[in-house]
């Protein structure tokens, strides 16, 4: 399967989805020996239980999809690691042969005929990121994987999810044991590849220059000459403090109550 830029109702795929976009627009040799994998094909029956049609657009575009998820989970390991693996099955398949034994390596299918690994929570999120963003015209990782969590609250409070479920730990630390497809090997080799390929871009909250900040104590300073009770003056001394405290320390809303004596 070559570059595919399919339109459904309207949408059409970014250059960040695209399928020739180095370096993960193909799979290495041997990541098929790290991370569950099935063909685009097999996976398309075992999601919609038929062939896909000749020439039906939403088709080609599911199977777009299942390419693009296939290679975002192979991708969710670093070469030095895929690399080592490969040389490892082939030193075992080496010695075995030496000694005239069959390797016996794990089987590599066939998987049942359902969805085991979340394949439809992987393909939702990658619709998800063709929607336009705050920052970009497509949306960004942190936006989507959202979808995640949401499939494995549903899945956990589902028939079939909430008898599986098991919950381990303590009086104050739990964990919960699930057999949801969202929390499958494949996902999440599946999240980190699609993380490293989209990238993250963050836009953290501007910080405050001195310039306002003088400007801020020059407003302070105005209403305190223009104050004549003294509880006025209190209120606006109570304030300046406030925020220098919070400006100097780089505290929190709620710490800068903390420096006083009878909090700490």
């Amino acid at each position: 399967m070559g570059p595919v830029t399919p339109r459904t109702q309207g949408t059409t795929f970014t250059i960040f989805f695209s399928l020739d976009q180095p370096p993960y627009a193909q799979a290495r040799d041997g990541d098929h020996l790290l991370v569950p994998f099935q063909c685009d094909l097999c996976m398309f029956c075992n999601l919609t239980f038929r062939n896909p049609l000749p020439d039906a657009p939403k088709d080609t575009l599911f199977l777009s999809c299942i390419r693009r998820i296939n290679l975002d989970s192979v991708w969710g390991r670093e070469a030095g690691t895929v690399n080592a693996t490969l040389h490892a099955a082939q030193q075992m398949i080496t010695l075995m042969d030496k000694v005239d034994v069959h390797p016996d390596l794990p089987t590599r299918g066939p998987f049942p005929l359902q969805d085991s690994f979340g394949a439809r929570a992987a393909i939702c999120m990658l619709l998800k990121s063709l929607e336009p963003g705050h920052y970009q015209d497509h949306q960004q990782f942190e936006t989507i994987r959202k979808l995640r969590a949401g499939f494995a609250n549903m899945y956990m409070s589902s028939a079939s999810g909430a008898f599986n479920l098991r919950t381990v730990g303590g009086n104050k630390t739990k964990y919960s044991l699930s057999d949801s497809p969202t929390q499958s090997l494949w996902f999440e080799r599946f999240s980190r590849g699609c993380l490293a390929r989209m990238g993250q871009e963050v836009h953290q909250d501007w910080e405050i220059p001195l310039e306002v900040m003088h400007a801020l104590q020059d407003l302070l300073e105005q209403e305190w000459r223009a104050s004549g009770m003294c509880s006025e003056r209190n209120l606006v001394a109570i304030l300046g403090a406030y925020i220098m405290i919070a400006f100097c320390g780089s505290f929190r809303g709620s710490e800068v109550l903390l420096v006083d004596l009878h909090g700490l």
